[in-house]
């Protein structure tokens, strides 16, 4: 029976809250779409696909899940949203309580318990505004580039959905227990949603453990980093010590495809390419909009089916000029997929950094489920594909996690076969 259901807004997003759940012991599965024949599993981690959709659109697709999904009473309720608040926040919150409170009228109070901090990759949430290695994120070019306004105040951005918010303080996140369960009980009965303080793993792990002792179930609501404290704060953790699981054998060249543009990914890239025998095959924007149209596409085709004639790694990307706009991502990173497409059945592993140009390099193949094992660290879940034509190792990542070298570990974890079992970076557990 399915214990905990993941709605995520993109791929990369849905595998890194997986993960923390698979290395609980429990059987966790990665979907990039709705079936009414699931999983045999513990856990399943649904890419609803709406990060780049309008509100209303995020709104209805949430609303359609919840009510597939959640007539289970016993099912834990897991909204995935990005750490930096990307995304469609509000209306898929509200949708989501909305569909639940229709679901479940005899509940006295359906409310969420929102902590969107990730503290091991610098995220922390204080006196409700979300931060970013200790500035505050409406501060920084990432917030300006997803084209986003006003403050990163979580309660004010939630208001134009209609959405009334209580905010926890660290005050109160570090009380007791019993305090910290009271105060929540007492704020659900006048918020729709609890938006939690947090700058540390114990912090969020308070929130988990109180959570599980109030009077009504909540949904929650956060980034991975809340996701690593939930099994073990509702009692689900299977295993505490788990043998290291093999890899599928790598027999071809690595093929990485990043769509990201972040400062962190092109550094990534830089320092794989320089460090490693990989080529870098960045093709211009122009091209990709274009597609096959455009006269140079077949060059770009050609110079990556030539490198996989010389088993040689492949790391394929957009070149960073001219910028590309927001609203040009999507057609990006599908031209990426089906570049990727075309010697992906050749390839030895897969590893896809971004959650748009992920999810699209998978329409691409057909894959449409992976299985977790493991993390390689924090923030980079290892799984294999599930239903396709092989066992593919598949690495994903999102844009800006992972340190300088994350592409270059990913590369030289799976060449050494004697290193390539995935074990405990982080978590200290991987499923069997």
């Amino acid at each position: 029976m399915l214990r905990i259901l993941i709605l995520a807004d993109d791929l990369s997003g849905a595998a890194d809250c997986g993960v923390a759940c698979a290395g609980a012991g429990l059987k966790t599965f990665v979907a990039l779409r709705h079936t009414d024949e699931e999983p045999v599993a513990d856990v399943l981690s649904l890419d609803a696909d709406t990060r780049s959709m309008t509100a209303e659109q995020a709104a209805k697709k949430i609303d359609q899940l919840i009510r597939a999904y959640a007539a289970n009473p016993d099912l834990l309720l897991f909204k995935k949203i990005d750490s930096t608040l990307r995304g469609n926040v509000g209306s898929e919150l509200a949708s989501a309580l909305n569909a639940l409170r229709d679901m479940r009228p005899r509940e006295r109070r359906t409310f969420a318990i929102m902590a969107p901090a990730f503290p091991a990759f610098g995220r922390t949430t204080i006196d409700g505004t979300q931060f970013v290695h200790g500035q505050p994120l409406h501060d920084l070019d990432i917030w300006r580039v997803q084209g986003m306004n006003g403050h990163a105040h979580i309660p004010d951005m939630l208001q134009p959905s209609g959405l009334k918010c209580e905010v926890l303080g660290l005050n109160v996140i570090r009380s007791a227990r019993g305090t910290l369960s009271h105060a929540m009980n007492a704020a659900a009965q006048v918020a729709d949603v609890l938006v939690c303080d947090a700058e540390t793993d114990l912090d969020l792990m308070a929130i988990a453990t109180a959570s599980m002792e109030l009077d009504c179930r909540p949904i929650w609501v956060g980034s991975a980093g809340l996701a690593y404290q939930l099994p073990q704060a509702a009692g689900l953790v299977k295993r505490t010590h788990v043998a290291p699981k093999s890899l599928p054998p790598i027999g071809g060249p690595l093929l990485f495809v990043i769509g990201s543009l972040s400062r962190n990914s092109l550094e990534q890239v830089r320092i794989l390419s320089s460090s490693s025998a990989t080529i870098e095959i960045c093709v211009p924007p122009e091209v990709l909009l274009a597609g096959e149209q455009h006269a140079d596409w077949l060059v770009y085709a050609h110079e990556l089916e030539g490198a996989f004639r010389s088993n040689q790694d492949v790391v394929l990307s957009p070149k960073t000029e001219p910028r590309i706009d927001l609203a040009e991502r999507p057609v990006i990173a599908d031209a990426l997929a089906r570049l990727a497409a075309t010697v992906a059945s050749n390839a030895g592993a897969l590893i896809a950094s971004g959650g748009e140009t992920a999810r699209a390099v998978f329409e691409a193949l057909g894959i449409s489920r992976l299985r977790l094992l493991g993390d390689l660290e924090k923030g980079i879940p290892i799984s294999i594909t599930e239903n396709w034509s092989r066992p593919l190792p598949v690495i994903t990542k999102a844009g800006d996690f992972g340190g300088a070298s994350a592409l270059l570990n990913c590369s030289q974890f799976l060449h050494h076969e004697e290193s390539r079992l995935v074990s405990a970076r982080t978590s200290g557990k991987v499923i069997e």
